[in-house]
This record gives C-alpha cells, structure tokens and sequence, in this order.
C-alpha cells in the first residue's frame, strides 16, 4: 500500500503542532499540565517538576522572562523540596534580573548563599560568584544594604 500521499499532511500538522506549542496557548497548556499540587505519587511529582523546570526553560531561553518567572514561582511553590527547587531559585534570581527586579533577584541569591546551594546542586553558581553578582546588582543600581549577609 503507497503512503507516499500522506507524508505531506503530517508534515503540515507536525509543523502547526509544534507552532502551537511555543505559541501562548501551548505555553498555558503546558503550564496548566504540570502545575498541580503534589500527591502522595513521587514519581509523578518528580515529572510535573521536572515539567515545569524545562517549560521555564524554554520560556527563558526565548526571552519571555515574565512567564518563565511564573512557571519559576510555580515550581518553587508546588515542588519545596523537589530536586530542581534550588536551581529554580537560582533562574528565577536570573529571571528576576532580566525583569529590572533587582532586590528579589538579591534576596533570593543570598538565600541561595546562607545555605551553600552550589554543594547541594552543581548547576548553582559557587558563593563566591553569586556574592560578587549580588555586590554588583548593590552597587550597579544603588541598593544599599539588600538582603545582609
């Protein structure tokens, strides 16, 4: 049977798919998917969280910080002590940055510092990094003492 007519058709819909997906209403979708509260199932909340980690992901890398920083939030919310909650704090200080919200982005990079977030997770940035960053937000745009140490 010659199913050579049908290639065409599913190009086209993978193509629309896929525009769909990173349009608006695919991000809701995704967003509305994976954020729920978590159950007594691990392995699902493990997948919603990590769901939500690569989503934010994806918005960050295509400049939409604003729900990129949601889907953060969100993640961070749901997911306390899942095992991308640290590193989400860490791209939503980033996010926050992007967003002019400077005194967040402080915040939570000190917390990220009192608690050594770099041994938990080696995707943070070690405290020396994160110090320096945090005292040139402070002196770039005139915080003062932000988030002591």
């Amino acid at each position: 049977m010659d199913l050579s007519w049908a290639k065409f058709p599913i190009i086209i819909l993978v193509i629309f798919g896929i525009g769909w997906l990173v349009s608006s209403g695919g991000v809701n979708y995704m967003h509305n998917k994976f954020a729920v509260e978590a159950g007594e199932d691990e392995k699902q909340n493990e997948l919603n969280e990590a769901g939500l980690t690569r989503l934010a992901s994806f918005l960050l890398k295509t400049l939409r910080y604003e729900k990129g920083a949601k889907i953060l939030e969100d993640s961070i919310r749901l997911y306390p002590s899942g095992k991308n909650a640290l590193y989400n704090q860490y791209r939503l200080a980033k996010a926050y940055e992007k967003q002019t919200k400077y005194p967040e982005a402080i915040l939570l990079l000190v917390s990220l510092v009192n608690i050594d977030g770099h041994s938990y997770d080696d995707r943070i940035a070690p405290n020396d990094a994160i110090k320096l960053r945090v005292d040139k937000l402070r002196e770039t745009h005139e915080l003062g003492q932000v988030g002591q140490w």
